[in-house]
């Protein structure tokens, strides 16, 4: 036995000072009555009674002393060593997505914290612990002796929403088995292994009843039909699944009963009377042990990536009738006439609008073009500073050439994509009258000449913006009439409006991408819980990892104006298995040998619980000779 702070001991010099205070006590006080017969016969009988009252103060006595002995014991804190039975040991705890299944309104990861808190309550003081978290990434927090020390560890770790690889756990408990071959190591998981070395397998997992919906997905090819799966786990089971489709203040419930076998994907599928939604929900009714895989949220693509076009026009009602059948924009209109007393009123410096997506001028030069959007120009009359091309004249044509439009035959992506789809031009010709020449300064595309010159061509304007030019006029020219007209518009609405988000459902852990519109100057993401993260916007696409399950809102800044977007991550149907037997192995290379360090035992509670109850002894010791002098 050894002390940590042995000047405690000093504190035995109390006893000797009891001793002295003993002695020297008044123990008797003389009192004059009256002697009788009756009082000395009383006198005897109490003696008689009461034999402890010869020994009462010497019991008070031991008693006072024992409290100063154990007192300086405490004070010197004694340690004991134990030889050979303390351990090194190393705890593996396993964060997937499965440890979230409940019993009995416990999670699996509340019950693998219990367990290895009763691991830290068996191990011998002096033990030393070694917790590896495997989660998002796999976190070791290296050897300590204080067991409240891994216990605030263990409080402050949570399982996350995805599976995880065991692979860096495993490296990281075989250098610590390498260093130590008499290590412990402890695997607690919710899952089997039928290959494992050297390691203590506790499985927390206990067939709970579970049902997963996965791979659910929508068509708008016709009529919006959804379809996707469901699963139980433990038993078979008829299963209620709902359809609830969101199109702006509406929704519309469906719901279809599912035979699902054990452990068999059973389909299920709505046909619902429309094509355009906002979003869906389709959920299962019955509830089981994981309430976070029996829900999805689709956003639709289309919805979420829709734009408001301003259309500047004396006549715009042809085009305002075809971006209405590609249901890809909200369109505002303006007049000539009331885009000019707006933006370019006399004697005062023009501005331009602000706050949509595209911009359609159609026979009409705006002094200043917009910086927050893409921006159309049909049939310009002279050259704008920021249009990024020039004007230099308008080119009557005879009849014979007025089907000289061709269009480019460039192998180029973004030719082929504007292009590419459209229908023969021996079929379908088009009649020009007049055009304009332009001359474009730099970095442009040509979609469609005229005698080589560029009569359809996007280029960048001065503010970076995408810019579509038509250099014609849609009333000198019968291009509006061909079906060649609303494919190609359509194309360029798909150029026009790059879309940010091209798939808004995803499953926990995978990497959700963005695209970056020009002139974007910030991204934020928040998650479900609220966290917030700013993805780099100086690349054309910006990725952040769907670490939690639920909605994620993306609000992307361009020029001052903001766009809000909406995707899903969903709980990964891998972890949903409530019994899962791991083809992985889990071994640590080696001989285990079982060489156990000294341990400690330093516990002061049997101590001061012994000071307690001699202290209570003393109080009903001198209770009573307080009870005899009365």
């Amino acid at each position: 036995m050894t002390f940590l702070y042995p000047l405690g001991l000093l504190g035995l010099i109390g006893i000797p000072i009891l001793i002295i205070i003993y002695i020297i006590k008044n123990k008797y006080t003389e009192q004059t009555v009256s002697s009788t017969y009756l009082w000395t016969l009383s006198e005897r009988f109490l003696k008689r009674r009461n034999p402890i009252n010869k020994i009462a103060g010497l019991i008070s006595l031991i008693l006072q002393i024992l409290v100063v002995l154990l007192l300086s014991f405490g004070i010197a804190h004694p340690v004991f060593t134990l030889p050979g039975m303390a351990n090194n040991y190393c705890i593996i705890l396993d964060c997937s997505g499965s440890m979230l299944i409940s019993q009995d309104g416990t999670t699996r990861f509340d019950i693998a914290k219990d367990r290895i808190s009763d691991i830290l309550d068996e191990a011998v003081g002096g033990s030393t612990f070694t917790l590896v978290c495997v989660g998002e990434s796999t976190t070791v927090y290296d050897g300590t002796t204080d067991k409240e020390r891994v216990r605030s560890l263990l409080d402050q770790t949570q399982p996350v929403y995805s599976s995880v690889s065991l692979d860096r756990a495993n490296e990281a408990a075989q250098g610590i088995f390498d260093g130590d071959s008499s290590t412990i190591t402890y695997l607690v998981t919710d899952k089997a292994y039928n290959n494992i070395s050297n390691v203590n397998l506790i499985n927390v997992s206990a067939g709970e009843q579970n049902y997963a919906l996965h791979d659910v997905t929508y068509d708008v090819s016709e009529n919006l039909t959804v379809s996707g799966y469901v699963t139980s786990y433990e038993s078979d089971v008829a299963l209620t699944v709902m359809l609830t489709v969101y199109s702006g203040e509406e929704s519309v419930e469906y719901q279809v009963s599912v035979a699902a076998d054990r452990l068999e994907d059973a389909s299920f599928s709505f046909e619902c009377e429309t094509r355009t939604f906002d979003y869906l929900t389709v959920e299962i009714l019955q509830s089981d042990a994981l309430a976070l895989d029996n829900s999805v949220t689709i956003y639709s693509v289309d919805a979420e990536n829709s734009y408001k076009a301003l259309i500047v026009a004396n006549e715009p009602y042809f085009m305002h009738a075809i971006l209405a059948a590609t249901n890809k924009a909200e369109v505002d209109i303006l007049s000539v006439e009331e885009y000019s007393d707006i933006y370019m009123q006399d004697g005062m410096a023009a501005t331009a609008p602000s706050g949509y997506g595209l911009y359609i001028f159609q026979d009409f030069n705006p002094q200043v073009l917009p910086s927050d959007g893409t921006v159309w120009l049909f049939g310009l009359d002279s050259s704008l500073s920021d249009a990024n091309f020039s004007v230099q004249g308008n080119i009557v044509l005879d009849r014979e050439d007025t089907d000289n439009l061709e269009f480019s035959t460039s192998t180029s992506s973004t030719v082929r994509n504007l292009v590419g789809n459209l229908l023969s031009q021996t079929n379908y010709p088009i009649y020009i009258k007049t055009y304009i020449k332009c001359s474009p300064y730099r970095a442009y595309t040509t979609l469609a000449t005229i005698n080589n010159n560029p009569v359809i061509f996007t280029t960048q304007t001065a503010h970076g913006n995408r810019e579509v030019v038509f250099a014609f006029s849609l009333s000198e020219a019968d291009f509006s009439m061909s079906p060649n007209f609303p494919i190609l518009i359509s194309n360029l609405l798909d150029y026009s409006f790059p879309a940010a988000v091209e798939d808004t459902l995803y499953a926990c852990g995978e990497t959700a991408v963005i695209n970056v519109p020009v002139n974007t100057t910030s991204i934020r993401v928040v998650s479900p819980s609220g966290d917030q993260t700013f993805p780099d916007t100086t690349l054309s696409t910006a990725e952040f990892v769907l670490d939690e399950v639920g909605e994620y809102t993306i609000t992307i800044t361009i020029g001052g104006n903001a766009g809000t977007y909406r995707l899903y991550s969903a709980f990964p149907v891998d972890e949903s298995a409530t019994s899962v037997t791991s083809n992985e192995s889990f071994l640590l290379n080696g001989e285990q040998t079982y060489d156990g360090s000294d341990g400690i035992y330093d516990d002061l509670a049997i101590i001061f619980a012994l000071v307690a109850i001699i202290l209570l002894a003393d109080w009903v010791v001198y209770c009573y000779e307080q009870y005899q002098l009365r």
